[in-house]
């Protein structure tokens, strides 16, 4: 028995108020998507009602400031502009580390500046992070500044971290940790200073086993010097 093909229109046909519920649901992405598929889409996707919720769901401590502008300029050119503003601010962020990496290393007090220089910016959130920071585009280095900040500065749970890294892709590269261990005054001696390497994936890094090496990077060279990088056999995975 054929089945009957779908009335023609079916999904332009839908009551303002449903097509509404459905966009308001959506992620950026999904609702751009969307927007393209038809003319009444569009003008559903485009809506205030729309843009106002991403915006407060990304950035809920800028949303107050922003609502009267969103009088004027709409929600969604409120939260376009604010995008680009993140991007600029984040991109001075890696534009920094790249000019700092020594021959693929990062010294430690480079690498603390990046993470004081985000927590600097007033409206930077998870969702920031992922879009600019655990990008496939950047280095592992990069990816690893995006992974400590959430973690140690927006307290997102390591879990959902992880979940960020593999969704994006990038929770598999590695990164080369370098340890210089100031040897200890005992007894009017002073011991051996001590070298470690631990070679560690960022997806690692967000369960026990990495504990003690994030616990390194987050209280930074105040008893060990450290150097990050980039683990050359995994920089294209």
């Amino acid at each position: 028995m054929e089945l009957s093909p779908a009335p023609a229109g079916r999904w332009a046909d839908l009551p303002e108020d449903i097509a509404l519920a459905v966009a308001s649901r959506l992620q950026e992405a999904d609702v751009c998507a969307l927007g393209g598929c038809s003319r009444s889409w569009r003008a559903t996707c485009d809506a205030d009602y729309v843009w106002e919720r991403l915006f407060r769901c990304r950035w809920p401590a800028a949303a107050a400031e922003a609502a009267p502008a969103s009088r004027v300029q709409g929600w969604k050119a409120l939260y376009i502009n604010q995008h680009r503003r993140m991007d600029v601010a984040i991109s001075n962020v890696v534009e920094f580390v790249g000019s700092s990496l020594n021959n693929g290393w990062l010294e430690s007090e480079c690498y603390l500046k990046a993470i004081a220089d985000l927590a600097l910016m007033d409206d930077i959130g998870f969702l920031d992070v992922k879009f600019f920071l655990f990008s496939r585009n950047h280095s592992a280095i990069i990816n690893l500044i995006g992974l400590h900040y959430s973690i140690a500065s927006l307290h997102v749970l390591p879990a959902e971290v992880s979940k960020a890294l593999q969704a994006r892709q990038v929770a598999g590269r590695r990164v080369c940790v370098n340890l210089l261990k100031l040897g200890r005054w005992f007894y009017g001696f002073r011991l051996p200073d001590e070298h470690v390497s631990r070679k560690i994936s960022l997806s690692e890094l967000t369960v026990a086993e990495g504990a003690e090496i994030l616990a390194i990077l987050n209280r930074g060279a105040v008893h060990e010097v450290f150097r990050l990088q980039i683990s050359l056999a995994d920089i294209d995975k």
